[in-house]
């Protein structure tokens, strides 16, 4: 009985000692009821507006069919995979499986910095959870790349140099046009300085660039969603691939003051030779001896170089006048008679 009493005594004593300031109830973790990764493990993109990253929602335990919606949103970049939130810009809804696993895709913006993706469960409202996805400088190496861009060109106003590119496959379709744009020269046959190509089934795209008239450099350029690669380019002395020489007169006697004006157009199989291509000048008799001397010799322009042929007191016969071009093996000549001199 003394004990019945006593425990009595003490559950009142103890009841009157209670303050509900005393009791915290334990507040279910945020992990325990969804988590947000990535499902490579990455947590980075390059920043060139079409990468992509796979994110996972999972809610934990086994939610009822009508618990099972989660809704994205992120700061940066776009989602792609879910239905779109009424009254909330950007935000993606997406409703887990069976063992409340969400799955959505991240789209990489083209600036660099941070995204944080937040993932929101209708079933804990308040509840979130969030993930940090770094976008990064993009290696243009992977973007897109030139495969033929010669180094060398003639400056002959015609010749056409193809430069190729080889573009990732993994830029979305409406992106796939590359864009060549050149400092010097023109594209055929739009005869502009910028051009637009498709990229095609293999991955490339190629533009044909027309050499300018002058000699110089310049550089190429090929961009492809907002990616540039761009390589540099010499365009050289045109040089001839024939000489043809014409004589005027033909014939002159033998004797100090007689001149002979030679005229050689220099040519080549594509466009023009450059101007002021230095043009050589000489002449031999029938037995190879140098005869004569030249005077008021130019370079080319337009193709034409001149110069006037004193032969001189010479022995009576042909005389071959021989024409070459610097840098070149290539020669043209044409043969003058003189005479004997006159009474």
């Amino acid at each position: 009985m003394k004990s019945l009493l006593l425990a009595v005594i003490l559950g009142v004593l103890l009841a009157g000692c209670y303050d509900k300031s005393d009791y915290s109830p334990t507040e279910q973790r945020v992990d325990d009821i969804v988590t947000l990764s990535s499902v490579s493990g990455a947590t980075s993109l390059p920043a060139d507006g079409f990468s992509r990253l796979q994110l996972e929602a999972r809610l934990l335990g086994a939610p009822a069919f009508d618990r099972r919606m989660v809704t994205f949103s992120t700061t940066d970049g776009t989602l792609e995979g879910g239905q779109p939130v009424a009254n909330c810009t950007g935000c993606q809804q997406v409703e887990a499986d069976g063992s409340g696993r969400a799955v959505i895709d991240l789209i990489s913006s083209q600036r660099v910095g941070s995204a944080v993706v937040t993932a929101a469960p209708q079933s804990a409202p308040g509840v979130t959870v969030q993930m940090t996805v770094q976008f990064g400088p993009v290696q243009p190496d992977g973007i897109i790349e030139f495969v033929r861009a010669p180094e060398r060109a003639p400056a002959d106003g015609a010749t056409l140099t193809t430069y190729t590119v080889q573009v990732s496959p993994s830029i979305p379709q409406a992106s796939r046009t590359v864009t060549f744009t050149a400092t010097n020269g023109t594209f055929a046959p739009s005869s502009q300085t910028s051009v637009q190509v498709p990229v095609d089934a293999g991955n490339r795209a190629s533009a044909d660039l027309k050499s300018p008239a002058q000699i110089g450099t310049g550089r190429v350029l090929a961009t492809v969603n907002g990616v540039t690669q761009e390589v540099s380019v010499s365009f050289d002395r045109a040089l001839p691939n024939a000489i043809v020489v014409t004589a005027q007169p033909e014939t002159v006697p033998s004797a100090a003051d007689s001149k002979i004006t030679i005229t050689a157009m220099l040519l080549r199989n594509i466009g023009n030779v450059s101007d002021g291509t230095l043009v050589t000048f000489r002449a031999e008799a029938a037995d190879g001896t140098p005869v004569g001397r030249f005077t008021n010799i130019t370079r080319t322009t337009n193709g034409q170089a001149t110069a006037d042929f004193f032969p001189g007191a010479v022995t009576p016969g042909l005389v071959r006048v021989i024409v070459g071009a610097q840098d070149t093996n290539v020669t043209g000549s044409v043969e003058v008679e003189i005479t004997a001199p006159g009474p």
